[in-house]
């Protein structure tokens, strides 16, 4: 199977563009870009149209999030500048600063805004090689914790999804976050105190750790780490408190720059060198198989014992079965690109 790329954004008034992100509806896009400025584009009728560009930072923006809608329209952006900006909407159309850190003493490299459940968090990785948490509180105003994460300087952040206990989300905060020093670790929050935990992930990495990625799905704990050692490291907890284990590792054809699971958490994108995004699949016996690689043009099948396994099975359906296992894939093919902004 081939695809074809459906959409673009026209960046001829912007700088180079470092991320972009859509919101939590798909409507729209927050772009941090080279030339100091988080755009935002408004693409709910499937055109492109300016929502707001955003000026607070002194150089490139390397990274944006948002915000659940629960908290209206909110984009947190950081930059070479080494400040954190948390924008808010107040009318359509017109951002304000809602909230200004510039306590990190080097550059801002990666923001995300916890799960709605744990209320309005944002985690910073800094290059002074600490993680900064910035918490918004009942009466209006933003408390700031830190905790050095990586020797050398953090890169990237990632939120773990919340977990269920007896249908009830529980009120844990975890992260993960990788760096200069090669690693990635796993650090909780107890009494508003982050402390890293114990047994941590294992080494496996040779070069800096450029993203990380919890897997958004609720039960077992599954970590992707991507390296400038052009590898993938998939890790898995079962329960809790238990070693990590290495699942499995994925060799890339350039340095690994960027990570996404799609929301099913069954697919994993992955972004490497200047053009390449390859896409994983999980087998049934928990190994990880590229089933699809996407470049300019399109989306390229890769022949794998996993699509070998679904066209088997496909030859003794009907065609109304069919075409309903063939939309659930493009579905979640295409939520994996949306998170890489290629629409």
């Amino acid at each position: 199977m081939s695809g074809q790329m459906v959409g673009s954004f026209n960046t001829d008034n912007t700088g180079a563009l470092h991320d972009v992100q859509l919101d939590y509806y798909g409507q729209r896009v927050a772009a941090a870009s080279a030339d100091g400025m988080v755009h935002i584009w408004d693409i709910s009728d499937g055109q492109q149209k300016p929502a707001g560009q955003l000026k607070g930072h002194e150089g490139p923006v390397w990274k944006v999030s948002w915000a659940h809608p629960k908290f209206g329209s909110v984009v947190a952006s950081c930059g070479y500048d080494m400040k954190v900006i948390i924008w808010k909407e107040v009318q359509p159309g017109s951002w304000q600063i809602a909230h200004m850190d510039t306590s990190h003493t080097a550059s801002v490299n990666a923001v995300e805004f916890c799960p709605w459940e744990l209320g309005l968090r944002l985690a910073c990785a800094s290059s002074d090689g600490t993680v900064s948490i910035l918490s918004y509180a009942a009466d209006g105003q933003w408390g700031r914790t830190t905790f050095g994460a990586n020797a050398g300087g953090s890169q990237t952040i990632s939120w773990a999804p919340v977990q269920k206990r007896d249908g009830q989300p529980t009120a844990t905060l975890r992260l993960v976050a990788g760096g200069c020093d090669n690693s990635a670790s796993v650090w909780r929050c107890e009494n508003e105190n982050w402390s890293q935990e114990f047994p941590p992930l294992p080494a496996g990495h040779t070069d800096w750790v450029r993203d990380v990625a919890w897997r958004p799905v609720d039960g077992v704990s599954v970590i992707a780490s991507g390296s400038w050692d052009k590898t993938v490291i998939i890790y898995s907890q079962e329960v809790d408190g238990q070693h990590w284990r290495e699942v499995c590792r994925l060799s890339l054809p350039n340095k690994v720059e960027s990570l996404s699971w799609c929301e099913s958490g069954s697919i994993l994108g992955v972004s490497c060198g200047e053009d390449h995004i390859s896409l994983f699949k999980e087998t049934y016996d928990g190994r990880f198989e590229e089933i699809g690689k996407v470049n300019e043009p399109g989306y390229v099948e890769v022949p794998s014992s996993i699509t070998a396994a679904v066209a088997a099975q496909q030859g003794q359906k009907s065609v109304a079965e069919i075409s309903s296992d063939n939309q659930e894939q493009q579905q979640m093919q295409q939520n994996v690109l949306d998170s890489f902004g290629m629409m």
